[in-house]
C-alpha cells in the first residue's frame, strides 16, 4: 500500500489578500486568485500523475473550499474535513489585525511564549497544545494513508511546518522540544 501524504497549504484568503500580515480569521473566504491557487496546483498534481485515494481538510472555510475545487480537479473522493487539521488557533484579540496592531497582552505572550509553552491568551492555542496537536495529527495522517493509499492534506502554513518539523525529528518525543522548533523555525506564531 502506498503511504505517501502530501500537503497543501490552502489558496489565498480574503484576510490573506487584504492583510497579508495579519492572522486570517477562521471563516475568512477564498478569493478568486485562491481558487486559481487550488485549482492550478490541482492540475499540476494531475500531469505529475498524483491521484490520491483520498482528500482531507481543515475545517476553516479557505481549506475547505481550496479541497473541494481540487479532489472536483482530481476526480478525488474528499473525505469530511478534520479538526485536528486546523490552523494554529490565534487568540481572539489578533485575528484580522497585523503586527503594529497587536494588543500589549499579546506582545508580552509573545515574547515568553517559549519559556511558559503552556500559557496562551483568551481564544487562543498553547504552543504545548499545538505541539501536541501536530503529534496527534501525524499519528492520523499515517492511519489515513494506511488504510486508503496517498492522501492529500488541505491545511494551513504553521501546522503544515509543525509535522514537517517532526518529520525532519523535532520533539524527539518531547513536546517542549518541538515548541522550541516551532518558535525558532517558524516565528510567526
Amino acid at each position: 500500500m502506498d503511504t505517501t501524504a502530501l500537503w497543501m497549504r490552502h489558496g489565498t484568503c480574503l484576510d490573506g489578500l487584504r492583510r497579508p500580515t495579519a492572522h486570517a480569521r477562521p471563516n475568512s473566504p477564498l478569493t478568486g486568485a485562491g481558487a486559481d491557487e487550488a485549482e492550478l496546483t490541482a492540475r499540476e498534481l494531475r500531469k505529475r500523475n498524483c491521484r490520491p485515494a483520498i482528500i482531507a481538510s481543515s475545517p476553516l472555510r479557505r481549506a475547505r473550499q481550496t479541497a473541494t475545487l481540487v479532489a472536483a480537479t482530481l476526480s478525488a473522493h474528499l473525505i469530511e474535513p478534520m479538526s485536528a487539521f486546523a490552523e494554529w488557533q490565534a487568540p481572539h484579540c489578533v485575528l484580522g489585525r497585523i503586527p503594529d496592531e497587536y494588543p500589549p497582552d499579546y506582545v508580552t505572550w509573545r515574547q515568553q511564549r517559549a519559556q511558559n509553552p503552556d500559557s496562551s491568551l483568551p481564544g487562543g492555542e498553547s504552543l504545548q497544545t499545538f505541539a501536541e496537536r501536530a503529534r496527534d495529527v501525524a499519528t492520523i495522517v499515517r492511519e489515513l494513508t494506511i488504510n486508503n493509499g496517498p492522501v492529500l492534506i488541505v491545511s494551513h502554513r504553521l501546522l503544515i511546518g509543525a509535522v514537517a518539523a517532526l518529520h525532519a525529528g523535532y520533539g524527539d518525543g518531547k513536546a517542549p522540544h518541538l515548541v522550541a522548533a516551532l518558535v525558532h523555525k517558524i516565528g510567526t506564531v
